[in-house]
């Protein structure tokens, strides 16, 4: 997984919000076939929910620290998040409309949580991030591929919007951060984390599945490669995260 080394923020900027920053987008049930579904499996159903038109932003996340201190960077635990959690972060006050990164899954579950919503599950993220293989399109893989490719020291501070936005209207799943997912760990393929239902020990994946449905498809084997990497309690200068919704 690529980690950005970024200077520490020490001085606020102010940076246009988006409107509606915390809306969510209704996404439709259907099916999709996930990169790492071998050939003799069905495709993946996805029902009916809602998904955060913008990731999380700093100035979110910071609110959401105010009601919740015990997940404040000198109160939470290293089992629950490693010691880059919030460090280089402006958080006081935070930039407004950037996204909020340097969280752990456990940070962004109990965001999510605390809004009423939850992670969306990998499956609904990667439906909404290739909803009709628009991801694919030559100018959009160009773009993606282009951000891979960047440069540490030259990636620009994580506004939002500027990410690319999909056919439904949900903005900077591709082009701006990583994101976290409940189900993270599902791509492993040792079966043991799957089965294990003490995730507080054993969030984390074992090797990239090696099955992928369409190994042309190079931005997807780049994301389940990077979730393969991840613990639960990982912070990275370039991860973030967005909530999903039930709908009932």
């Amino acid at each position: 997984m690529r980690r950005i080394a970024l200077p520490t923020i020490v001085v606020a900027a102010f940076f246009a919000v988006p409107l509606f920053a915390e809306d969510m987008v209704t996404i439709p049930s259907g099916s999709f076939r996930p990169f790492d579904l071998a050939k003799d499996q069905k495709n993946a159903k996805i029902r009916r929910f809602q998904i955060d038109k913008y990731p999380v932003s700093t100035a979110d996340f910071a609110a959401f620290l105010e009601k919740n201190p015990a997940w404040q960077k000198e109160k939470i635990s290293r089992i629950r998040a490693d010691k880059g959690y919030l460090q280089g972060v402006a958080l006081n006050p935070p930039l407004q409309g950037v996204a909020m990164t340097q969280v752990s899954w456990y940070a962004a579950r109990a965001y999510c949580r605390a809004k009423g919503k939850r992670l969306p599950t990998l499956n609904e993220w990667e439906y909404v991030a290739t909803y009709n293989k628009w991801d694919a399109l030559p100018a959009n893989n160009e773009r993606i591929l282009k951000w891979f490719a960047q440069p540490n020291d030259t990636m620009p501070v994580p506004r939002l919007g500027t990410g690319l936005k999909s056919p439904q209207g949900v903005y900077d799943l591709h082009g701006l951060i990583w994101e976290w997912v409940e189900d993270f760990n599902s791509s492993t393929v040792t079966g043991d984390s799957r089965a294990d239902t003490d995730t507080n020990s054993n969030m984390f994946c074992g090797a990239t599945a090696l099955t992928g449905s369409d190994l042309r498809n190079y931005t997807a084997y780049m994301r389940y490669g990077m979730r393969s990497s991840l613990k639960g309690n990982y912070t990275g200068l370039n991860l973030g995260f967005r909530c999903a919704k039930e709908i009932k």
